[in-house]
């Protein structure tokens, strides 16, 4: 089963669920968060879901209708302005730890963001901690920000920035989809007996990425190879969320591996549990949209255990990038 697949009998069940009853406070805030994980979906270009659903049993068209309904609004979409993709990207590419230094000098000449969220990545990065004998692997270009807050709260040693996403997959391999085929695991464990228990969710994900894995040697080898430069005992990987494949990915391939996420999807909530920061699944566009996370720093190459970026040449959203920076570098406070 796949992502589609899984999301079509889920979406299915929760409308027929929200339908057979009188709307509450809890079945609208239900129906919110269905809609608002489409709505993300198709910001972020992926529409396919939500045309299967409409297809298959006018899903969209029943819960947006269930919402008027109730006289409830969708959550509201990512404000465009924070949304916008950088128009113009270098032509020159950096080294991605060299690219983060030369943000953290050039923040210090910007004035901090007032950008609201700002206080609850503060709030997310306390909640991560810093503990001993662990390296933090952040996971970018989502999680930019927690990770120059770690570099300067707790030095660089044992911080890691790696760049893997879609775009470094396909960039590695020049093959589009592997990504798709790791997170297949993810909804195949989501049908099995007991996949609400993390340790029964592992146990039938893990080997699956690993066989996954072994189709591909160079990601399998490239992988091992940015594992086995971490020394310490244990490795926290942190994402921004939804389903966790690259973490689930890494831990496929080095037990000493842990995961924190700002969210997940709600189907993944009781499976992920402590894993995870908060439930308020419809804050995770809040979190991706901002400007240095998702529009200051673009994926150009992985090559030698090495990550490399374009940066973001418009002047404008450099400036809102850099100033987010800076809020997170003086922990909030002006400096």
């Amino acid at each position: 089963m796949g992502f589609i697949s899984f999301n079509l009998a889920y979406y299915r069940q929760e409308l027929d669920a929200l339908e057979a009853q009188p709307a509450t406070e809890a079945s609208i805030y239900r129906a919110r968060r269905l809609v608002k994980m489409l709505d993300d979906l198709a910001d972020e270009g992926y529409t396919a879901l939500g045309t299967a659903m409409e297809t298959a049993y006018q899903g969209p068209t029943r819960l947006r209708a269930y919402l008027r309904r109730a006289h409830a609004a969708p959550f509201p979409v990512a404000d465009p302005a924070s949304a916008a993709a950088c128009p113009v990207w270098t032509e020159d590419t950096w080294e991605l730890g060299q690219a983060l230094d030369d943000a953290r000098r050039a923040a210090a000449g910007v004035p901090v963001s007032g950008e609201p969220f700002l206080a609850e990545l503060l709030r997310f990065c306390r909640w991560i901690g810093c503990e001993e004998d662990t390296a933090y692997v952040f996971l970018l270009r989502d999680t930019l920000l927690p990770c120059v807050y770690f570099q300067a709260a707790y030095g660089r040693e044992r911080v890691h920035p790696w760049l893997l996403s879609r775009r470094a997959l396909e960039g590695l391999l020049g093959k589009p989809g592997v990504d798709d085929e790791l997170r297949a695991a993810i909804f195949q464990a989501l049908e099995q007996p007991g996949a609400k228990d993390f340790g029964r969710f592992c146990g039938a994900v893990l080997p699956q990425m690993r066989r996954t894995l072994d189709r591909y040697p160079p990601l399998r080898d490239a992988l091992t190879a940015l594992l086995r430069s971490v020394p310490e005992k244990r490795i926290l990987v942190v994402e921004s969320g939804c389903s966790g494949t690259f973490p689930l990915l890494l831990k496929s391939l080095d037990p000493r591996v842990e995961l924190r996420m700002y969210t997940t999807y709600p189907y993944l909530t009781d499976v992920y549990g402590e894993r995870i920061y908060t439930d308020r699944y419809e804050h995770i566009r809040l979190f991706e949209t901002l400007a240095a996370q998702r529009a200051y720093l673009r994926f150009a190459a992985w090559r030698d255990g090495r990550f490399f970026v374009r940066r973001c040449a418009d002047p404008a959203m450099e400036a809102r990038a850099l100033g987010e920076i800076g809020t997170m570098l003086t922990g909030g406070r002006t400096p």
